[in-house]
């Protein structure tokens, strides 16, 4: 912002002696406020990361944020307890009111110092300043400066008075304060997995019928095999009849009777 300066002048015809620059320069500074300007935004979004006093968050629109060097006074009700940065976890929805004040302020600061007029050419005028420096001004016609307290304009300057100039520069600025509001809910705990042996148990287990307990009774156990029975011992073939036996015995039955008979001859 461009500053504004304004250019007053007392004039007064003094008598000429040496003065120092320091006992002809007074400055002075205030500050003038304007109307505040107050508007109001509403930021939400889940904790990705916390990492010290670095937040990492994902907005509503999707984009990751991250806000650094959060204040351990900052704080923020969570399910209506008040915690800080640190004690914020990830999956944690965030909701943020945020009010800010904006406040025009122009800083005008006002330097008196004591010069003499060298040259004067309305609108015109160079003045010599306390440290020996000239430094020239344009003066608009209607401006008024006081000569032995009547009103002058820069017509009714001379080479050679001792006048008081009044330097005038108005800065304007903006003061913007804000405050804001941190409201969230912790996610939800995270729901027990079963444990194995519960799950292989219920896997084996059969459906219960109606009227019967609904705990499940362990399976009884298979009962052993039965031995194998020994193998039975191998029998031998039959190789011939009794029938040809006897038909071999009669004969020779009948041989040793005709043998007989010969030798009774």
């Amino acid at each position: 912002m461009t500053p504004r300066i304004g250019f007053n002048m007392t004039l007064g015809v003094i008598a000429l002696v040496a003065m120092t620059p320091a006992a002809h320069a007074q400055t002075t500074t205030q500050q003038m406020r304007g109307t505040p300007t107050v508007t109001t935004e509403q930021l939400r979004g889940e904790v990705v990361k916390v990492e010290g006093n670095t937040l990492v968050v994902k907005m509503s629109t999707g984009d990751l944020r991250t806000f650094t060097n959060i204040p351990d006074s900052r704080r923020a009700v969570v399910d209506g307890v008040e915690v800080g940065v640190r004690d914020l976890k990830p999956g944690t929805r965030l909701t943020a009111n945020i009010t800010k004040t904006t406040t025009p302020i122009t800083v005008r600061t006002t330097t008196v110092k004591t010069a003499k007029v060298w040259y004067v050419s309305a609108p015109h005028v160079i003045l010599t300043l306390p440290d020996g420096q000239n430094k020239q001004y344009t003066v608009p016609d209607d401006y008024k400066f006081v000569v032995n307290g009547q009103p002058a304009t820069v017509f009714d300057l001379r080479p050679g008075m001792n006048v008081s100039a009044e330097k005038i520069v108005e800065e304007p600025t903006v003061e913007i304060t804000t405050d804001s509001k941190v409201v969230g809910q912790a996610p939800a705990p995270a729901a027990a997995k079963p444990a194995a042996s519960s799950t292989a148990a219920s896997s084996t287990a059969k459906p219960a019928t109606s009227g019967a307990s609904s705990t499940a009774k362990p399976a009884a156990a298979p009962p052993p095999a039965a031995a194998a029975p020994a193998p039975a011992p191998a029998k031998l073939p039959k190789t011939a009849s009794p029938v040809p036996f006897m038909g071999l015995l009669g004969l020779l039955m009948v041989g040793g009777s005709l043998a007989l008979r010969r030798v009774r001859r």
